[in-house]
Formats: structure tokens, sequence, C-alpha cells
């Protein structure tokens, strides 16, 4: 009965997120609901117990991350620097590649640190506008925005807060995995543009002239004055640079040895300051720009509760469930599969994800369950925890957006679309391509890169 509690909560929250219920209401119910069919712990224990503390321990690791991050993307998106980056990109490619250039912007934000829901508002009413004005169906859009946002999110040395949940346990920095990983995403993301432009190659014939004329009018969509492209593509190289310089900085043994006392380096402090400090000089160039900064701060720190609860709640669902006796079997059973342990840690990551629909939630639960048994793995097989850190995200997000996950739901329903207009190229793109760029990355671990 014990594991039947275990599969029936899980089948239940796919359902039930699925339905829209807020993963809020689902995970502590369905943690109940496991540990009914268990004697391991009073019911109410799941809640207030094992439930509370991994959730409260995920926000006290990761909150810095998603306060920042929301607020730096907020700010990027106020101020018309996403838009004006878009537009740019759009035109330096051009009108034949309309397509290829939204792919482009959204990587561009996503791996510069804007978050996935940012990036769906300020590229899509330039989407829709070259959509339209080419005869393009707009149940493309989405698929079009995931192939960038996609493999950025991914991506080694990505501003995005799934990039650091690794962090504290395997001592890594967002940059682990970088060779293999950079190699899979480049293969992901020129995929991705192929089949997206196959695509819409079948729905329509480019018009260069209609092309220029909606980039025109989408230039004065928000009829106010936006900043230049080079200002507004400046806070995304300031995250780029400064991250890369804080890792190193904070990788020194003098460095190391100074926060000992105190704990030790945190994982997340790069990225963290490299916003903090990005997010001020953008206060500063882009004044005249943002009309409300104090209310956008504020209006930015509000905006990261609910994506840190949403996840940090999930996590909270395997802090349960890894405590139920009946789950000590299935973990034993699942880490003593046969095969390459590199790739054992993708299934695992790619399942727990799919069942949670969450990539960032399926790797916290990940890093939440399995971590200690992971290490041990890379002691006893000499396993790089640089390429288990990039080779769990990525294995997360083969299975992270299927049809129940926040992300797709949201997004549809941004697009103002259905699952049944879009779904199937989005399942391409985000289901089939993560899987094929993973298999790269396995590959070019196993063959020494």
């Amino acid at each position: 009965m014990d594991f039947f509690g275990i599969f029936l909560s899980l089948v239940l929250l796919i359902i039930l997120v699925y339905r829209g219920v807020s993963i809020l209401i689902v995970s502590p119910l369905m943690a109940m609901l496991a540990v009914l069919f268990s004697n391991d712990m009073p019911i109410l224990m799941a809640w207030t117990g094992p439930l509370m503390t991994a959730t409260a321990g995920f926000i006290r690791d990761y909150f810095p991350v998603f306060l920042v991050g929301a607020i730096f993307g907020l700010l990027m998106s106020n101020s018309g620097s996403a838009k004006i980056i878009a537009l740019w990109i759009l035109k330096f490619i051009g009108a034949k590649h309309a397509c290829m250039a939204v792919v482009i912007a959204s990587f561009l934000l996503v791996y510069g640190g804007v978050s996935v829901f940012v990036v769906v508002f300020a590229v899509l009413p330039i989407a829709e506008n070259i959509f339209l004005a080419n005869n393009m169906p707009r149940r493309l859009i989405p698929a079009t925005i995931l192939a960038g946002a996609m493999p950025a999110y991914s991506a080694p040395g990505a501003a995005q807060f799934i990039n650091t949940i690794p962090i504290p346990f395997f001592d890594t920095t967002i940059y682990s995995g970088f060779i293999t990983g950079t190699i899979a995403t480049f293969f992901w993301i020129i995929i991705s543009i192929i089949y997206m432009g196959y695509q819409v190659k079948k729905s329509h014939k480019f018009c260069g002239e209609a092309l220029t004329q909606t980039i025109n009018d989408t230039e004065n969509l928000s009829g106010k004055k936006t900043p230049s492209t080079l200002l507004a593509l400046t806070p995304i190289l300031l995250v780029i640079i400064l991250n890369y310089i804080f890792t190193i900085m904070f990788e020194q043994p003098q460095v190391k040895n100074y926060f000992a006392p105190f704990g030790g380096v945190q994982g997340i402090w790069p990225i963290t300051i490299s916003l903090s400090i990005t997010i001020v000089i953008m206060l500063l160039l882009l004044r005249h720009y943002l009309s409300q900064p104090l209310k956008d701060l504020s209006k930015g720190a509000s905006d990261s509760l609910l994506p840190i609860f949403n996840t940090a709640i999930q996590v909270g669902y395997g802090g349960v469930i890894k405590q139920l006796s009946a789950f000590a079997t299935i973990k034993l059973t699942l880490l003593a599969l046969a095969g390459p342990k590199l790739i054992l840690m993708t299934f695992i990551a790619a399942m727990i994800a799919g069942m949670v629909g969450s990539a960032s939630g399926g790797t916290g639960i990940v890093m939440q369950v399995f971590s200690t048994e992971f290490i041990q793995i890379a002691q006893l097989y000499d396993l790089s925890k640089d390429n288990m850190h990039r080779v769990i995200i990525f294995g997360a997000n083969i299975l992270g957006t299927l049809p129940h996950s926040g992300l797709i739901i949201t997004l549809l329903g941004i697009c103002g679309l259905t699952h049944r207009e879009s779904y199937k190229q989005i399942f391409v793109i985000s289901v089939v391509f993560p899987f094929l760029a993973t298999l790269i990355l396995l590959l070019g671990v196993y063959i020494g890169l």
C-alpha cells in the first residue's frame, strides 16, 4: 500500500496541476495523501514537518537569486530594453529569417538572466506582428519562443536560478560542464531553428516589404521613449562579465579561507552579486526610461515570491516522499539499475521533472533526495561533479514541459492558444530536442571532451 500511496499522489498531482489547481495547494495535499497509505508519520506531520522543512530550506538557499533575478527581468521589460534587443536582432538577421530572430532574441534574453515569463511578454508583441504580416500561424509562436528560451535556460553560464540549484550540493558553478554543455546547447538551438523554419516554410512565403512595415509599427507600440540598442544590451553584458569575474574571485584560496569560519563561500554568490550590481547600474543608466523605478523595484520583489514558492513547495513534496520507507526501496532500486551512472542520473532527473511538471522543481527534488547518493557514486566511479551538474539540468528539461507543466500552461494562456493548437510543435521543441541534446552532452562526456 505504501507504493500505491506514492504512485497515486503523483498521478493526482499531475492531473490537478494540469487542470490548473495551484501547486501551492496540490503539493501539501498530495504529500498527506502519500503519508495516509503509510505508517511512517502522522498525516499532519507531512505538512508541518518535512514538507515545510524542505520548502523553507529551498527558500533559504535560493531566495536571493529569485529576488534579484525578478527585479532584473522587470527592469529589462519596463525600460523597453528587452523589446529593443528583440527588434535589433530582428533587423540584424533580416526579413527572410524572421523566425530565427525570435528564437535568438529569446535565447539572448533568457541566457542573460531575464525570466522566461518576462521574455514571453517582451517578445510576444513582436512575434505576433511578424507572424501576422507574413501570414504565419499564431499557433507556432509558443514553440518559437521556447526554441530559444529552453536551450538558454539549460546552458552553461546562464544566469538562471535552475543553474544554481546543484551548486550548494556539488560545490560547482553555473559554468560547470562548460565544453560539453556548450556543444549540446549549440546543437539544441540549431536543430530548433531548422525545425521552426521548416514549420514556417510549410505555412507561408516570406514577404520582406510587409515585415519591414511590421518592424516600424512594433517600434512605436509602446508610445514612449526607449533606450538605444547598446544601452539595452549593457545590462545583459554586465551580468555575464561580472558573473565570470566573481566566479573566479570566489574560487581563490585566500577568499575561501576568509569565508571558511562563516560557513564557506556560497555558490550562488557570484550570480547574486552580479545581478545586484547590474540592477544598481540599470537604475542609473536607464533612469530616463523607467517612469516609476521605486515601484518597479517593489513589484519585482513581489514577483519573485510566487515562482520561488511554486518551486520550493515542489521540493517540499519531495522532502515528504523521501521520508517514506517505501521510497527508500524505490531509491535503492533506481540507484541499482545497470548502466552508466550519468545516464542513470539523467533518467532520474527526467522522470521526477516529468512527474512534477517543472524542470526547476524536478532539479530541486533530485538534489534534495538524491544528492548524497550521487556524491557517493561520483567518488566510487570517479565522476566529475561538473558533468553531473550539467547532466541533471539537461535531464530535467527533457520531461519538464509535459502538458501539465506550469510553464506550458502559462505560456499558452499568455499567447491565447490551447494545447490542441500548439502543443505538437512545443513537444518537439521542449521534449524531443532536449532529449537529443542530452544525448550529445552525454556523448561528449564519455569521449572525454
